[in-house]
């Protein structure tokens, strides 16, 4: 079965402010969608615009994933404690909301470990190897791309190239909800502790791997395979 898109309108990291701000309040679902009907009517004038940005940010934030219980919750918290970072749990979410989104982090996040610079064409062409061409998809990756430039994780060099920013990440609390959620979303059962220094989903974030840290969140455990050191997620 195809896999299903959806990612079909850019987003600006204001717009995600916006609708973590309206969540926080204690808002329905119903006021949260008139209000950012409203708020994205000041920016785009053309109400199918509106309907995707809208079902993109409440996608991210605002429905519940049956999946993933109490992440929202968590994410709220955090963004709270710490707004400083909120690119990073705007990233978390739309990781575990949209598979094409998770996706492109992939192949970006491999392609990053081997040039400093890349191309749409290349990514365009990579993404098609995966989800097989298509109108809905060849339409989406220029907004998934315009969507990284307007979260400044990609800077324009010239026609088609781009170059990816880092965001250096601080806190052992953030970077072990960035892990768990890339676990999550990513269900490859164990990870090596030296493969999760440099995920390739959370690609545009530098960030140390706190052992100690994590030892103490009951959302992980830890084993040893072959002597190597290697981290999953409990089922608490």
């Amino acid at each position: 079965m195809a896999k299903r898109v959806g990612f079909t309108r850019s987003i600006k990291s204001q717009w995600l402010n916006k609708t973590v701000e309206l969540v926080s309040e204690g808002l329905s679902e119903l006021d949260i969608r008139n209000q950012l009907d409203e708020y994205l009517s000041f920016e785009l004038n053309d109400k199918t615009n509106i309907g995707k940005a809208r079902n993109i940010l409440m996608n991210t934030w605002v429905y519940e994933k049956e999946e993933y219980p109490k992440i929202k919750q968590s994410a709220l918290l955090l963004i709270k404690k710490y707004p400083e970072y909120s690119l990073v749990f705007h990233w978390c979410m739309m990781l575990i909301a949209y598979p094409v989104f998770m996706d492109i982090c992939k192949l970006i996040g491999k392609m990053s470990e081997f040039q400093d610079e890349l191309t749409l064409k290349q990514i365009k062409q990579k993404l098609f190897d995966e989800w097989g061409e298509s109108s809905t998809l060849f339409y989406s990756i220029d907004k998934l791309v315009s969507t990284l430039k307007n979260l400044e994780i990609m800077s324009h060099i010239k026609s088609g190239v781009y170059h990816i920013n880092k965001f250096r990440i601080d806190k052992p609390e953030i970077v072990s909800f960035m892990l768990y959620i890339m676990m999550l979303a990513d269900n490859s059962g164990y990870y090596s502790y030296i493969g999760l220094k440099s995920s390739v989903y959370l690609f545009p974030f530098e960030y140390k791997v706190d052992k100690e840290y994590l030892l103490t969140d009951n959302r992980f455990v830890m084993n040893k395979f072959g002597g190597e050191l290697s981290i999953g997620l409990s089922n608490h």
